[in-house]
């Protein structure tokens, strides 16, 4: 916006740094003869009057003595809001900071954005002369402003997300398809090559749990955080940058750049009314939405522990410059953190690679641990993808039918409107679940890699079990979307079981066996429940099929019998 543009009509777009209070702003001035009682009307068109000193009526004309007095009531009086908006990222000129604008709103124009926005707005580019001491400091120079006419949001939450007919008739029919969660997960970052589990677990934080509010006022998270901890150049910043873009909120920040207050909230002298104000950091600014916080083990440890009240209670605590309040930070976090020597050592034990508290480590939901392993094959297709986006400047052809990020954010905003319940019959099943992988736990050494399972891990099951009845546009939770939570988590460390198992070469049949032959063993007895053994296994990161395919195996060697309806297990 130039010189050349003053008086003009201009249309910005950027994103809201800061809104101010409505306040009223005189547009019509009353005043009350005490003479005469007569009513004189004053049009403010500026924004600076001089009140009217003398009576325009017939009985007060030419009189001195008349006084006037200006009637609040009678005086019209219409909205104003100030906005201060910020260049885009993407349209920062080479080697300069982003440039800010002021836009006055009055009317209906105000209350139209938050901060953390991306608005478009049109209106008139005009100057305003400085006023007081600042015209003398200033002298010809005037300062500008933008009168909005036009306020638009480009990125709308999910809640006023609005979805047509036609896309809800196309998301309807989508989601009667078995097959919609792969596709969905494979529809996010198509150019980044392999990470299918990583991707489902991006998509189901985009989707979220339920959040729970009880009678006497306690929230139950419903939001799910994800760490990728992973060796470098295994694309997490790219992912993370993928995320920021599709959700409607969605904020990203390096830990390094991140200071404790710029994550939370920073006390700021207003320039207009000279008190102190609070503005809002990243976790304000993505609150209703998503978090990316990239290089998350680089942060200093006094600024980590800003984010532990956030990532529980979701409110920011405040108590500085004489400001006590508390702010809502309602955000889904995801973090990526290389380890601690910078590649993953597998010489070393997970909790001395994991250079994260446990106190922080808790919080998150999964934790994906990506490794850099040279493998012939996989090295191959990746590099083939690679080279394919380098020359097409597009992914290659998928086999699933992927979507684009426009209706991927319509069907979240519909699957967001779902509030899936845990049925009766589950929650014996998802509570042996977690039982068994806390007893597992307690048996592994110190060093072993499922080492941070608490009563968080349990709550993570319901939030990634509900996240996935609304991807399936469920109103109750079934138990194969309890099986897939528990799957995600165990697959979020299966690289290190690869390598685990690498080491002992023991295939899935076999671990399944020894599952059962151990349970047997310790139960005293040759028959076992199908439904007690279930959970065990799932527990130890395996599928409900790799299980049927143990029993199938074994049950043909007749080293078990396996009734018909696959409710008993006998040891022959």
């Amino acid at each position: 916006v130039k010189a050349s543009h003053v008086g003009k009509m201009v249309v910005v777009k950027g994103i809201v740094t800061r809104v101010s209070d409505v306040k009223p702003y005189i547009s019509i001035a009353t005043y009350t003869c005490e003479a005469c009682g007569h009513e004189n009307y004053q049009e403010i068109k500026g924004t600076q009057f001089t009140p009217l000193q003398h009576c325009i009526s017939e009985l007060c004309k030419g009189k001195s003595t008349s006084q006037l007095h200006l009637q609040t009531r009678g005086s019209k009086f219409m909205r104003f809001q100030e906005i201060k908006i910020q260049e885009m990222p993407d349209q920062v000129p080479i080697g300069h900071i982003p440039r800010s604008m002021t836009v006055h709103a009055t009317g209906d124009t105000t209350r139209k954005c938050m901060p953390g926005d991306v608005a478009t707005i049109g209106g008139i580019f005009a100057p305003t002369p400085y006023s007081g001491w600042q015209a003398i400091k200033a002298g010809l120079i005037a300062d500008t402003y933008l009168a909005a006419t036009h306020i638009s949001q480009s990125k709308k939450s999910y809640k006023d997300f609005h979805v047509t007919e036609h896309m809800r008739r196309r998301i309807e029919r989508v989601a009667r398809d078995g097959n919609v969660y792969n596709r969905l997960a494979s529809s996010i970052a198509p150019e980044i090559y392999g990470h299918e589990d990583v991707k489902k677990a991006l998509l189901l934080l985009m989707v979220g749990g339920v959040t729970r509010e009880l009678p006497d006022g306690m929230k139950i998270r419903g939001d799910i955080n994800i760490l990728l901890l992973g060796d470098p150049g295994v694309a997490k910043s790219q992912l993370l940058k993928h995320i920021s873009t599709i959700a409607p909120r969605g904020v990203y920040t390096s830990g390094k750049g991140a200071s404790g207050v710029g994550l939370t909230a920073a006390v700021v002298r207003d320039t207009v009314t000279n008190e102190f104000t609070l503005e809002g950091g990243s976790l304000v600014l993505a609150d209703k939405g998503i978090c990316c916080i990239d290089e998350f083990d680089k942060m200093e440890d006094s600024d980590r522990t800003a984010i532990h009240e956030v990532m529980e209670q979701q409110t920011i605590s405040i108590a500085k410059a004489g400001i006590n309040t508390t702010l809502n930070a309602r955000a889904a976090i995801l973090a990526a953190a290389n380890p601690a020597y910078g590649r993953y050592n597998t010489r070393r034990s997970p909790s001395e690679n994991i250079n994260i508290p446990a106190a922080l480590l808790s919080r998150f939901d999964l934790l994906f641990l990506l490794l850099d392993r040279a493998n012939p094959d996989s090295d191959l297709a990746l590099g083939q993808h690679i080279t394919y986006v380098h020359r097409h400047s597009a992914h290659p052809e998928h086999e699933l039918d992927l979507f684009d990020a426009a209706f991927l954010r319509s069907y979240i905003a519909c699957a967001r409107q779902k509030d899936p319940s845990v049925p009766r019959h589950l929650t014996d099943f998802i509570v042996t679940t977690y039982v068994n992988m806390r007893q597992l736990e307690a048996k592994t050494p110190d060093n072993a890699v499922n080492s941070y399972t608490t009563a968080r891990t349990l709550l993570g099951i319901l939030r990634l079990s509900q996240g996935l009845a609304r991807l399936s546009l469920r109103d109750e939770v079934v138990q194969e979307d309890v099986e897939e939570a528990i799957r995600l988590m165990d697959a979020s460390k299966s690289s290190l079981y690869e390598e685990e198992q690498g080491k002992t070469h023991v295939d899935p049949v076999s671990a399944i066996y020894g599952i059962l032959r151990d349970f047997a063993l310790s139960a005293s007895k040759s028959t076992v429940s199908y439904d007690e053994v279930l959970p065990r296994v799932l527990a130890k990161g395996f599928t409900r099929q790799q299980l049927h395919s143990c029993l199938d195996e074994y049950d043909a060697l007749d080293v078990l019998q396996v009734s018909s309806d696959r409710a008993s297990i006998t040891f022959l």
